[in-house]
């Protein structure tokens, strides 16, 4: 051996055979303090949770912060009479007061009704607007989110939206207000306009057949000709209400029809049977045009109702949905196989217009036919919850209107039914008494007897009373305010539910951090590299031996963590000598699971350790494709167990170096695939042989157990073996597998030393 030699400090034990080894003891339970795991996998990573949870909890929190911000909401008022201002009603106001429910649940409908949304959206300017440019169907959208807000025994209706954009909020609430003002208030003004002009017509139109008998004596002796004193003189009550103009009210309501005259000719009362007949003849003048507008309001709900159901259905969901529909699906299929059995028939028949071919080219027909009717059956399912509410409620106005209609109609046709008979009583009344007029008992002058002559007088008297009573009474109704006006225009938007906001974004800040913190738990879960001790103790059935502390390179200069790593090493050396070597264990590998995970460090450590403890001691570097421990201990490469198993050197103890402590090295030597190859079988048997021969103590650093087969070919040819392993570098997984290689080579000796543990845990 041309290494140097050294005399040692304390004799060593004598070599004996190894003994064989005491039973392992149990596997511990890899799941065990997964608890204890997490916080210690937090406490490794709390910068970098601190740091990018802070980044990406602030870009959730803006996130939070823009998607969910406080909707702004604005409010209009309209305010509703309870009681309108007309004298036409005055003598029962209570019929008005009940009606005033009615009225206000209807104005409520219909300010969300598709009739005022759609005027809104067409004459409002708001359809460019962003937040309903970006609605798919902005009618339902207005539909879902406009609240019409009444309260029982108040005359307000709240109109409110709520939205993200305040300029958009403010411009959608006015411009749906406006156009119910237009598109109900205002038409409703405008069809009492026409109801006015018509009894204006009316009224001209008798006036005018009064002035061509003015010249006679018993028309000019009741009065002068001004339509206001002939209706006070033939009314016989004051002309109190002079005519003005102004919004429409509501039409007059035509009484019921008469009783039967001859009841009212027993009575000798002929003015009643001219005033019936008055009333009757104004019945039948005007209800036609009332049922006539009333049927056509009916027909115009209808039409909406017809409109609805067969528009057309345009929306992608709707029809995304019906593809999806198992029904469809599997009709599609059937149409889809019929289609296949018509092609292939009609290519493979010569005669292109068989019987066969027909039938199946008409059983396709069929199937595509069907497949077209189950779809448009599943879209009407899907589109008629959108549209059945609509329908609905002008399928009920139109037939409101229809039934109210039908009662004028029965009412008119009772009164034409009446009116000959009456027209009758009349004709045959008796003649006037020429005696004069009597007095009574009471001294009063009694009235005078009834004249044939004067039937046709009294019965245009009284209906022209009758027409100039309610022109002017319209004439009031319109001149007074209307009963649905704008108490408040759009309000300035306010934003409320802030505190949504504002909770949303501190949980996205939080949920920054916890993602962060369940990302790198997980990471670590799945990769479970060794944090700790009791890592290294789960790993598998192998004792740790050895714990260094302070990783490679880490103890730098200090003096104190230098003297602790000694320390270690020098544990490790007590452990390795008392229970192996003084039990005939002469040959030590040094291996790791994959890499370099502190092995060199350890296995260099360990032979000068017994190298001063007085052991003989040759250290190995059978690492020959990543060659380590020349590097450590500063001698050169130029020749080992490279060239020893390639026969260019005859005895590998000419190339052992001797450093300064006494320690001899072998170093690896220059790696090739030669080299490689022989790293097994007999001539490794016989270089690690020579090579034990003058040493009491062999440390070999071998290649990694689990990447290499040399590795195990080397190492299952000594006594014990040391699998390191290194903090936060090894994975337990991996560990446990480099443990149970070993187990499986039953060497007499076995056991981890950890790299890079704590100063607590040093002291094990």
């Amino acid at each position: 051996m041309n290494g140097p030699s050294f005399a040692a400090t304390a004799p060593p034990p004598a070599a004996r055979p190894p003994r064989a080894p005491a039973a392992r003891p149990a596997k511990p339970d890899p799941d065990a303090g997964a608890g204890l795991r997490v916080l210690t996998y937090l406490r490794l990573h709390w910068l970098t949770v601190l740091f990018c949870g802070t980044l990406v909890g602030g870009a959730g929190s803006y996130a939070a912060w823009e998607l969910l911000p406080a909707k702004w909401e604005s409010t209009a008022i309209l305010q509703v009479d309870q009681t309108p201002a007309s004298v036409a009603s005055a003598n029962n106001p209570n019929q008005t007061r009940t009606e005033f429910a009615t009225y206000v649940k209807t104005a409520a409908a219909l300010l969300r009704s598709q009739y005022v949304l759609n005027a809104a959206l067409r004459d409002g300017g708001i359809a460019d607007l962003p937040t309903i440019k970006g609605q798919k169907d902005p009618i339902k959208f207005l539909t879902e989110e406009l609240q019409v807000l009444t309260r029982d025994g108040s005359e307000v209706i709240e109109v409110t939206l709520a939205g993200h954009d305040p300029a958009d909020v403010k411009k959608i609430v006015d411009a749906v207000q406006k156009a119910f003002m237009k598109e109900v208030s205002e038409k409703d003004n405008a069809r009492r306009a026409l109801l006015l002009k018509r009894i204006q017509d009316a009224h001209a139109d008798m006036l005018k057949q009064l002035q061509n008998r003015a010249g006679k004596p018993d028309v000019t002796a009741k009065g002068p000709t001004d339509p206001a004193v002939q209706q006070a003189t033939l009314t016989g009550e004051p002309n109190k209400l002079p005519p003005v103009g102004g919004p429409a009210g509501p039409a007059p309501v035509v009484a019921l029809p008469p009783p039967d005259p001859l009841a009212l000719l027993l009575k000798h009362d002929p003015h009643k049977v001219v005033e019936e007949y008055a009333r009757l003849t104004a019945a039948i003048a005007q209800l036609p045009a009332q049922v006539q507008a009333l049927r056509k309001q009916a027909d115009g709900h209808k039409a909406l109702v017809k409109e609805l159901g067969s528009a057309p259905i345009t929306n992608p969901l709707v029809l995304a949905g019906v593809e999806a529909d198992p029904e469809v699906q599997a009709q599609a299929r059937a149409a889809k196989d019929a289609r296949f059995q018509y092609d292939f028939a009609h290519s493979a028949a010569a005669d292109k217009n068989c019987r066969d071919v027909q039938t199946k080219r008409a059983i396709w027909e069929a199937q595509k036919a069907q497949l077209e009717q189950v779809r448009l059956r599943k879209a009407n399912l899907i589109e008629g919850a959108t549209r059945v509410p609509a329908m609905k409620a002008h399928a009920e106005k139109a037939a409101e209107l229809t039934q109210e209609a039908d009662k004028l109609e029965a009412r008119l046709q009772a009164a034409r039914a009446a009116e000959p008979g009456l027209a009758k009583v009349l004709a045959e009344l008796p003649p006037a008494r020429p005696e004069t007029a009597r007095v009574s008992a009471a001294g009063r002058p009694e009235k005078e007897p009834y004249t044939p002559e004067d039937t046709d007088k009294l019965v245009q008297d009284s209906v022209f009373g009758g027409i100039a009573k309610n022109l002017y009474n319209l004439k009031v109704e319109l001149s007074t305010l209307d009963r649905v006006r704008v108490f408040q225009p759009a309000s300035v938007p306010i934003q409320k539910d802030s505190k949504k906001q504002i909770l949303a974004t501190v949980a996205a800040g939080l949920l920054g951090y916890v993602l962060l913190a369940v990302g790198l738990v997980g990471y670590e879960t799945l990769t479970r590299r060794v944090s700790s001790l009791s890592d290294i103790a789960s790993a598998g059935p192998a004792p740790v031996v050895g714990v260094i502390p302070y990783r490679p390179g880490a103890a730098g200069r200090d003096p104190a963590r230098q003297a602790a790593a000694a320390e270690a090493v020098d544990k490790l050396r007590a452990y390795v000598g008392q229970t192996w070597l003084a039990r005939g264990a002469t040959s030590v590998a040094v291996t790791s699971p994959v890499g370099d995970e502190g092995k060199g460090l350890a296995a260099l450590g360990l032979a000068d350790s017994l190298a001063r403890a007085g052991y003989k001691t040759l250290l190995i570097d059978f690492d020959l494709r990543d060659p380590s421990l020349h590097t450590l201990a500063g001698v050169p490469n130029s020749a080992g167990v490279c060239e020893a198993l390639r026969g260019e050197i005859v005895d590998a103890r000419d190339a052992v170096v001797s450093l300064p402590t006494g320690l001899d090295l072998l170093p690896a030597g220059a790696w090739s695939e030669a080299a490689g190859r022989a790293a097994v079988g007999r001539r490794l048997d016989e270089l690690l042989v020579r090579l034990k021969e003058p040493y009491d103590c062999v440390v070999v650093n071998t290649h990694a157990i689990l990447a290499a087969a040399d590795a195990v070919e080397v190492s299952r040819r000594c006594e014990a073996v040391l699998v390191c392993a290194q903090y936060r570098e090894t994975t337990v997984p991996l560990l446990r597998r480099a443990t149970d290689r070993v187990a499986a080579m039953e060497v007499p000796y076995g056991g981890v030393v950890y790299v890079g543990a704590t100063d607590k845990e040093a002291l094990c």
